[in-house]
C-alpha cells in the first residue's frame, strides 16, 4: 500500500567495525553531513534505495537550509521519493533496549501509507507506519496490519514532528510517542523491533513485501541511545528537542564573573555539556586567552583572572578517547562595563504626550537590564514616558553600570488656520475656507452649519455668529475662530407714486438705510422706457404715457433689495394729428385718427389736396381718413388739414396743419 505523509527514509551509513567501546549515544544532525555528531564514536549513515520495484530517482536527496520551529535556519536532510537512510548497526549497538528519536517535517506523503522504520532488513511488511486518513488530508500512525494508533488524523505536511521509539529490553516493553503524547504501549513479544549485530536498521525504507510505500520530508535530527525511555525522559527531550537538534553540547561551558566592574575580574568557568563528571573516557583541553588559572583541572570548574580589561575568547576542544573524535567550542567575555547609547523619540500628536527612550548597549556581559530611573531594572530596553530630563543606566549581566543623560521633548505639530472674519447677507451662505492637517473636526455652535464634523462646512446662519473649530490629530487639538456678520436685508426707498407733466422731465430716486456707500452700489431700474440713465441712483423720466418703475439695489455686500414708484401723466385738453399715415394694406398706420385728450366732440375735421379740394370731412370721434378720394387711392403726397373740437370743459380747440400719405 501506499501512504501520505511523513516519508521519510532515513538510514545509516558507512559502516565503520569499531574496536574501541563506542558511547552510549549516537547523534545525526544532518548539517550538510551524515557523519554522527562529534565526540561520539558511532558510524556514519549511508543513502541507500528502497526496497522493491518502485522506481527511484538517481539522486539520493539534497541539503536544504530550512527555519526550524526554533526559528534557526540551518542545513537539514531532504530525502527523494524511494529513498532513504541506513544505520549499519554493525556492533549490535541498537539491541533489544534502545530510544530512537526521529525529528522531521514530511513534504510528499507517497500514496496511502509509507514505512517509519524497519528492524527486519526489508523482509517483513508488518511493521510501524504513516497512514493516510479516509477522506483527510492528513495522517495519522498505524501498526501494520492494519490497525491505527493513537489520535487520527493527526500529522500534516507543515509541521515538525518529535518520534520516539523506545523498547525495554527486560519487559518487551514498547512505546511509541509523538512529542510527549504516548501513541501505543505494546509488550513486544515476538522481537519484531529488536536490532541485531549486523543487521542494518531502515528508517523510512519500503520493504520487498508491499513496494512503494514510500515519501519524502525533511530530516532535521536522528539519534540512537542504548536505553529505554521512561515518559519522564521522553517529556523532557521533547521539551529540549529545539536545543538538542541544533547544539552539540558535549563541548559546552559557562562564564561568569564576579560582580565587580574592575578591569581585572575573577571568572569562574563551569563545564555544562552533557559528559557527566569526572569525564570518563575523554580529554578536556582549555585555552584561556592568557589568564591566570587560580584554580581547576580537567572538567574544572576554574577561577580565572586577566590582567588586562576587553574581550577575552575561553576555547575548550573535547576528544573521544574511544575513536580520537573532536568537539570544539569558544566564547567571548567582554571585561568592564558596557557602553551606552541612548535614542529619543519626543512624543508627538501621533504617537501620545509620552516619548520613547531606546537604549543600547554594547560591550559588557549580555543580557542587559535597563532603568530610567537607577532602582527599577527591566530587559526590556525601551521606556515610554513623559517630556522631562532622564539619567537613563544599563546593567549588564556582571552588574556593571553605566549611565548618561537623556532629554525627552513633546513635539506637537497640529495646525488649523480657517478664513478671516466674513460678512454675508441675509438668506446667503459661504464656506468656512479651513487649512489643518488634523484627522478629525468639530464646529461649534452647530446652527446654521450643513455639517459640523467637516473641515470645510457652509454656513448659512441666521444671525451673526463666532464659529470655533477644533481640529484633532491623534493625542492633540487646536482651535481657531471665524465671525460671519450677517447684514440684514436692503430696504428700498423710492420716490413717491407722482402724477407728473407730459412730456416734462421728472427726476427718480432710490435709498438704503442700509447702504454706506453708494458709490459701491448698484442700481437698475425696469423698465427702461422714457429714462435717460436706468443705471444709477436718480434717473430722469420724461414721459407721455403712465408708467410703472421698479428699482433692483445691490449693495458694496451684495445685499439686494428692490422698491417700486408708479408715474401718471397729467391730462389736459388736445388734439394732435400724426404726421405722416401710410394705407397700403400692411396693417400699420392704415388711418388717419386724431389723437384727442379731454375732448367731448368734433365739430369737424377736413382734408384738402394740394389743389383745393376736399378729400375728406368728418364731425365724428375717433373717426379717420383711410387714404381713398372717390373710391380710389389717393395718391402720396402732402395733404393739409384742419380741425375743431370742443373740450369736456366746453373748450373750443381749433389746429391746422399738413400730414404726408405714403403709399
Amino acid at each position: 500500500m501506499k501512504l501520505s505523509a511523513l516519508y521519510i527514509l532515513l538510514f545509516f551509513c558507512s559502516f565503520l567495525p569499531f574496536a574501541q567501546a563506542q558511547t552510549g549515544k549516537h547523534t545525526y544532525r544532518f548539517k550538510n553531513e551524515f557523519t554522527v555528531a562529534q565526540p561520539e564514536c558511532g558510524p556514519n549513515l549511508v543513502p541507500v534505495k528502497a526496497a522493491g520495484s518502485c522506481s527511484a530517482g538517481t539522486s539520493d536527496g539534497v541539503f536544504i537550509g530550512e527555519v526550524l520551529p526554533c526559528g534557526e535556519r540551518r542545513a537539514v536532510y531532504h530525502n527523494n521519493m524511494n529513498r532513504g537512510l541506513m544505520y549499519p548497526n554493525t556492533d549490535g549497538f541498537v539491541s533489544e533496549s534502545y530510544t530512537i528519536q526521529l525529528y522531521l517535517k514530511v513534504t510528499n506523503w507517497g500514496q496511502t501509507r509509507a514505512r517509519i522504520i524497519d528492524f527486519s532488513n526489508g523482509t517483513r511488511d508488518d511493521g510501524i507506519y504513516f497512514k493516510t486518513a479516509p477522506g483527510s488530508n492528513n495522517h495519522c500512525l498505524e501498526l501494520s496490519p492494519n490497525r491505527v494508533i493513537g489520535e487520527c488524523p493527526y500529522f500534516d505536511s507543515s509541521t515538525y514532528y518529535l518520534l520516539t521509539f523506545t523498547r525495554d529490553g527486560a519487559t518487551g516493553r514498547m512505546d511509541i510517542y509523538v512529542g510527549n503524547n504516548l501513541f501505543v504501549s505494546f509488550v513486544d513479544t515476538n522481537k519484531n523491533y529488536v536490532g541485531k549485530a549486523g543487521v542494518p536498521i531502515y528508517v523510512f525504507r519500503d520493504d520487498n513485501m508491499v513496494s512503494c510505500e514510500s515519501g519524502e520530508a525533511n530530516i532535521a535530527y536522528l539519534s540512537f541511545r542504548r536505553e529505554y525511555f521512561a515518559p519522564a525522559a521522553v517529556n523532557k527531550s521533547a521539551s529540549e528537542i529545539c536545543f538538542e537538534a541544533n547544539i552539540n553540547s558535549y563541548a559546552d561551558f559557562s562564564i561568569s564573573v564576579s560582580p565587580d566592574c574592575d578591569l581585572s575580574k575573577n571568572v569562574e568557568v563551569k563545564y555544562t555539556g552533557s559528559i557527566p563528571a569526572p569525564g570518563t573516557g575523554y580529554d578536556f583541553k582549555w585555552g584561556w586567552d592568557g589568564a591566570q588559572v587560580i584554580s581547576g583541572s580537567g572538567m574544572g570548574p576554574y577561577v580565572l583572572k586577566w590582567s588586562t580589561g576587553g574581550a577575552k575568547y575561553v576555547t575548550l576542544a573535547v576528544t573521544s578517547l574511544a575513536c580520537g573524535n573532536t568537539l570544539e567550542n569558544g566564547k567571548q567575555i567582554v571585561l568592564g562595563k558596557p557602553a551606552l547609547t541612548a535614542e529619543v523619540a519626543s512624543g508627538s500628536c501621533d504617537t501620545g504626550t509620552d516619548g520613547t527612550i531606546t537604549l543600547t548597549a554594547a560591550d559588557g556581559v549580555s543580557p542587559y537590564q535597563y532603568s530610567i530611573d537607577s532602582v527599577n531594572f527591566q530587559a526590556s530596553n525601551v521606556f515610554h514616558a513623559p517630556a522631562g530630563n532622564y539619567r537613563v543606566f544599563v546593567k549588564d549581566h556582571n552588574g556593571c553600570t553605566t549611565a548618561q543623560n537623556a532629554n525627552l521633548k513633546f513635539i506637537s505639530d497640529i495646525t488649523v488656520s480657517t478664513m478671516p472674519d466674513t460678512t454675508i447677507c441675509t438668506g446667503q451662505s459661504v464656506s468656512l475656507a479651513t487649512t489643518s492637517n488634523g484627522q478629525a473636526f468639530s464646529w461649534l455652535p452647530q446652527n446654521g452649519l450643513d455639517n459640523a464634523g467637516v473641515l470645510e462646512p457652509v454656513a448659512s446662519p441666521e444671525a451673526t455668529t463666532q464659529y470655533v473649530i477644533t481640529a484633532t490629530k491623534g493625542f492633540c487639538t487646536q482651535t481657531d475662530t471665524v465671525r460671519v456678520t450677517v447684514s440684514p436685508r436692503i430696504e428700498v426707498n423710492v420716490t413717491p407714486d407722482a402724477v407728473i407733466e407730459y412730456n416734462v422731465p421728472f427726476r427718480l430716486n432710490a435709498t438704503s438705510p442700509q447702504i454706506r456707500n453708494y458709490a459701491a452700489a448698484t442700481f437698475l431700474w425696469t423698465p427702461s422706457i422714457g429714462l435717460n440713465d436706468a443705471n444709477i441712483q436718480s434717473p430722469v423720466a420724461v414721459l407721455q404715457e403712465n408708467q410703472s418703475y421698479t428699482v433692483d439695489v445691490t449693495s458694496e455686500l451684495g445685499c439686494k433689495g428692490s422698491g417700486q414708484v408708479n408715474l401718471s401723466i397729467k391730462r389736459q385738453e388736445s388734439i394732435i394729428i400724426p404726421t405722416a399715415f401710410s394705407p397700403n394694406g400692411d396693417g400699420k398706420n392704415e388711418v388717419l385718427v386724431p389723437v384727442v385728450n379731454d375732448i367731448e366732440s368734433i365739430r369737424y375735421f377736413r382734408i384738402y389736396n394740394r389743389w383745393g379740394q376736399l378729400v375728406f370731412f368728418t364731425n365724428q370721434l375717433n373717426t379717420g381718413w383711410d387714404g381713398s378720394y372717390n373710391g380710389s387711392s389717393a395718391i402720396s403726397g402732402n395733404y393739409v388739414w384742419e380741425i375743431e373740437g370742443v373740450s369736456t370743459k366746453g373748450k373750443v380747440i381749433s389746429k391746422k396743419g399738413a400730414v404726408m400719405l405714403l403709399q
